[in-house]
């Protein structure tokens, strides 16, 4: 007497195993688990170790018919996966048909595998690596824009016009429709015209404006707008100019860098600063990198996938826009939208999953291994994002098992991208910040 396995559905990445334990290997296991507890078993209206084992029966059969079922379908799967020398890709799937006391247990196990991945040549491994190159007018200009947080405004009088640079204070009544609306009046705002801190084209209005005038601004809000009831509505607003203040910057000294930033001279400042801007297009740098790589396996390499992974990935991907669309129910115009935007959001969770499983694949080859220090590292950066949480941080990691091996798998995926960058011969090219900005810009726009 043994389980009966067959084989039901046989393509490349998916299994359907059809699996029955028979009714009398589980009477079996029900009387050997019962003869095994009954002497020290108690219930009321018995002595110990007395119970009846019809009595025992009527109450707990279905119980431990549970439990060892599970352990004998556990056994039944280790050895369908042992014998065909399988690699899972996901934990088996399990549609009961049958689970009847009296009756043989019938089930399917539906198994994805994990596909054969291809070999990674790095020498032949085509990709360009942006690498910033700082000039000193972009220090210049770094330098001017930390320096505008010191600024002081100072009063012009009635005569003069507001430019693009200067700040007005203003009192204003938005409406739409004719209706004001919640949160669109204040009084004595100050505003710096160029700021872009309101919609649409609302400060370019009050160029050339004194203080006094009266202003109608017309604007549009965007149809991606946070607040759903104004996304892609016109507005006007009634501007009153009370004042207009241009900008005093601070003078550069010693003792002003001093007491502002802690360093001893503007030597010390501009080091500051230049190490800022290298380690802030270091990072650009490395994620355009990681980009034109996943773009270079995904098409180099393309094989299928184990469509349960990719559904999973999709879901962990889509439950972003999802949260997005409680704020912004109106972000897609109709369904027909919003499938094709899920259809690229899937395309995106395959090139994940395709180049994740070739780095992890290509970290193995090399023996790169995930260490206590390199998990300690990327959870420091974890709790960095989550300021004043580090217990709930924490507890969330400790009950979480799948949340672990993500973040090992983070860890092998970047070392595996280290090594690329150090063992392929790459093409590096020196990128004016300028047109960094505008590459970084279209790599958000298109993310």
């Amino acid at each position: 007497m043994e389980v009966k396995i067959k084989n039901t559905y046989d393509k490349k990445l998916k299994k359907d195993y059809q699996i029955t334990v028979p009714n009398q290997m589980i009477e079996e296991r029900i009387n050997a688990y019962i003869a095994k507890i009954r002497d020290n078993f108690s219930l009321k209206g018995f002595r110990k170790g007395q119970v009846p084992v019809a009595v025992i029966k009527e109450k707990y059969a279905h119980s431990i018919m549970a439990d060892e079922s599970d352990k004998i379908i556990n056994d039944s799967i280790k050895k369908i996966v042992t014998d065909n020398n399988f690699k899972l890709a996901l934990s088996p799937k399990l549609d009961v048909k049958i689970f009847e006391l009296g009756k043989d247990i019938e089930l399917t196990a539906t198994l994805e595998l994990y596909p054969q991945i291809p070999e990674i040549e790095l020498n032949k491994i085509k990709i360009t690596k942006r690498e910033a190159e700082i000039t000193t007018a972009d220090l210049d200009e770094s330098l001017q824009k930390l320096l505008k947080f010191y600024r002081k405004w100072n009063g012009k009088d009635a005569a003069y016009k507001a430019k693009i640079g200067d700040s007005v204070k203003i009192d204003y009544v938005g409406k739409i429709d004719k209706k004001e609306f919640e949160g669109g009046a204040a009084k004595g705002y100050q505003l710096e015209l160029g700021s872009k801190n309101f919609i649409d084209n609302f400060e370019e209005q009050l160029v050339g404006k004194k203080a006094g005038d009266e202003v109608r601004v017309k604007v549009k809000f965007p149809s991606e707008y946070q607040k759903a009831e104004f996304a892609g509505k016109a507005a006007e607003f009634d501007v009153k100019v009370n004042e207009v203040l241009t900008a005093e910057l601070p003078e550069i000294s010693d003792e002003f860098i001093k007491n502002n930033f802690g360093l001893e001279s503007k030597a010390k400042l501009e080091e500051a600063v230049k190490k800022q801007i290298e380690d802030s297009y270091k990072n650009m740098s490395r994620n355009l990198f990681k980009k034109e790589l996943f773009d270079f396996l995904n098409k180099k390499h393309d094989f299928e996938l184990p469509i349960g992974l990719v559904d999973e990935q999709l879901a962990s991907v889509w439950a972003e826009v999802e949260e997005e669309l409680k704020t912004n129910p109106s972000k897609f115009k109709n369904d027909k939208e919003k499938e094709r935007a899920k259809e690229k959001k899937r395309e995106l969770a395959e090139r994940m999953i395709r180049c994740g499983m070739i780095l992890s694949d290509l970290a193995q080859k090399n023996k790169i291994e995930v260490t206590n220090d390199d998990i300690n590292q990327e959870f420091g950066k974890i709790l960095q994002r989550f300021p004043n949480q580090e217990k709930a941080v924490l507890e969330y990691y400790q009950k979480n098992s799948h949340a672990v091996q993500q973040l090992k798998g983070t860890i092998i995926e970047e070392k595996a991208i280290e090594l690329v960058l150090n063992q392929a011969p790459l093409e590096k090219k020196k990128t004016s910040l300028k047109e960094f900005d505008k590459i970084w810009q279209k790599f958000n726009e298109a993310e």
